[in-house]
């Protein structure tokens, strides 16, 4: 058994260590809440174990790197406090294994043979991928609870206007309104019963402070500045409610109507990239084939373009 040999098993095997340590580290740090039935139990906290914090700090980050990421796993529904520590713990051990695993092997392959370096450059390649496209995940799932979030504000808000009108308090008709769009809306729903939770431990003022803080919207911010000023203001809260939905709604029209506009300068590059040549073929396809039989048929014999006739009919007369 030669060294190539040796190294595909033992790469083979490393390979399958670290994507069996991975997975079940990534399965105990998935602490993401779907739904209100997971507020509860996704929100407490639980110990952390000393490896998992050396595991956390093993890889130094840059300057506001951690305060992103927080508030990106809180957008995507990590509430857990430990997730940032999950999260970190989860990413160094695949970088730190890839580092082991790279470097035992670099070292034990021949120094006389270009297959050390090669080794390394796939280890730098594989750290890389290893560092970054966790981080490009969480992002990309921020992102898009957030977008789900901020559609299906409006639609939470009129139910709670309607609950409000009704005799409901605030408090109450988050309970209510998270239970009734659960099914259509699930993430407003957790955010509404998480913000419902807060407001029991401080103030509702307080809890929609954080809500958006955590969504970092302007659609939030300014929910929870409207309250808030009713609040201190002593005003009603459905009419500030109605009012707000109205203008989400407006403001949802308008973003609607913007896109439509866009979609038409947008469409125009594959509609001139992909449907002119067919058209093109199709209308001047026939004229070029006509034109190409007129040009062969006109130089034989007694075709209009025949020369030898010409000359017959000058040297006749």
């Amino acid at each position: 058994m030669n060294f190539v040999d040796i190294a595909t098993i033992v790469g083979f095997m490393a390979s399958s260590l670290v994507v069996l340590i991975a997975g079940m580290t990534v399965l105990r740090a998935r602490q993401r809440i779907r739904n209100i039935a997971d507020v509860g139990p996704r929100m407490s906290s639980k110990k952390i174990g000393k490896l998992r914090l050396s595991l956390a700090g093993a890889i130094p980050g840059l300057s506001g790197e951690f305060e992103s990421l927080d508030r990106d796993l809180k957008r995507a529904g990590f509430y857990s406090s430990n997730c940032i520590v999950e999260y970190l713990a989860a990413r160094n051990l695949i970088v730190v294994l890839f580092i082991l695993i790279g470097g035992s092997l670099a070292v034990a392959a021949p120094p006389t043979t270009e297959l050390p370096m090669n080794i390394l450059y796939i280890t730098l390649g594989a750290i890389v991928v290893a560092y970054i496209v966790p981080r490009m995940i969480v992002s990309v799932q921020a992102k898009s609870r957030l977008a789900r979030v901020q559609k299906g504000l409006p639609d939470a808000m009129d139910i709670v206007r309607m609950c409000l009108t009704g005799g409901l308090p605030l408090r109450d008709s988050l309970y209510r309104v998270s239970r009734e769009i659960e099914f259509f809306h699930p993430d407003i729903a957790v955010e509404l019963e998480v913000v419902r939770r807060h407001s029991d431990a401080d103030s509702m003022t307080k809890a929609l402070k954080e809500f958006a803080n955590r969504m970092d919207a302007e659609d939030v911010s300014s929910l929870a500045s409207l309250v808030s000023q009713t609040e201190r203001t002593g005003t009603h809260v459905a009419q500030a409610v109605t009012e707000f939905s109205d203008g989400m709604r407006e403001q949802a029209k308008q973003s609607a109507e913007e896109k439509a506009n866009k979609t038409t300068i947008k469409m125009l590059f594959p509609v001139v990239l992909c449907l002119a040549p067919p058209v093109l073929i199709l209308l001047l396809g026939p004229p070029m084939l006509e034109m190409r039989s007129f040009f062969r048929d006109a130089h034989e014999p007694g075709g209009v373009l025949d020369a030898t006739q010409y000359t017959e009919n000058a040297s006749a007369q």
